[in-house]
């Protein structure tokens, strides 16, 4: 093991963050059945104002819980991913391009996050399945299906936000509601390969644990 890094199971916070991302799918899942009840409501074009009121509660509702539980499982993932890094070194793993706070500190960057991140991810998942030979080592087709549906979910998720600010009148509030339509859908497939991602780099780096000792 590296004498610069001290590996600390990683166990209970993966377990954790599979539970916050078990959570995303169902509230990913409850968030498009409500923009469906909202785009039936919009189709028929005609609605009474009480409709139109618990429609709107009920989003913003969905809409609050969402954003807190985004936020809650961004700082959890972002934990996660500096202790499995550092871990990963710990293990022996040398060389590795993106050092373990700039692992996290690239998603806030723009124009870089559209990679850097995905490079840190895939050197993690590499070292974490051999540590001594990570460079030579084949990645998953897990990370690219996890990078590919990242970055298509913040790209609708963009395009449903300005879709919502721009709406005008009964056309442009629909076209906004099958955006967040599509959005939400995405967020599902994206929950789960997340969830599996972790799971992975998780019991490989116990495997190398208990090899090493």
């Amino acid at each position: 093991m590296s004498a610069n890094y001290v590996f600390r199971e990683i166990d209970s916070l993966t377990k954790f963050l599979k539970v916050l991302l078990g959570l995303g799918v169902w509230v990913a899942v409850v968030s498009l059945m409500s923009s469906i009840m909202q785009a039936k409501l919009l189709y028929h074009g005609s609605f009474t104002e009480a409709e139109v009121q618990s429609n709107y509660t009920r989003e913003q509702m969905i809409w609050l819980f969402r954003l807190a539980l985004y936020l809650f499982t961004a700082v959890m993932f972002g934990l996660w991913i500096v202790r499995a890094n550092k871990n990963v070194r710990a293990l022996g793993a040398e060389g590795l391009r993106i050092t373990p706070g700039w692992a996290v500190g690239y998603f806030f960057i723009p124009i870089v996050n559209l990679w850097r991140p995905y490079q840190a991810m895939n050197d993690l998942w590499r070292a974490s399945h051999n540590p001594s030979s990570w460079a030579a080592t084949a990645a998953s087709f897990i990370l690219p299906a996890w990078w590919t549906l990242w970055l298509l979910t913040h790209f609708l998720g963009q395009m449903s936000f300005q879709a919502t600010m721009a709406a005008e009148g009964l056309v442009g509030l629909q076209a906004s509601t099958y955006v967040q339509m599509v959005s939400h859908a995405v967020d599902i497939p994206l929950s789960l390969v997340a969830m599996a991602l972790v799971a992975q780099i998780a019991n490989a780096q116990k495997t190398h644990l208990h090899t090493s000792t």
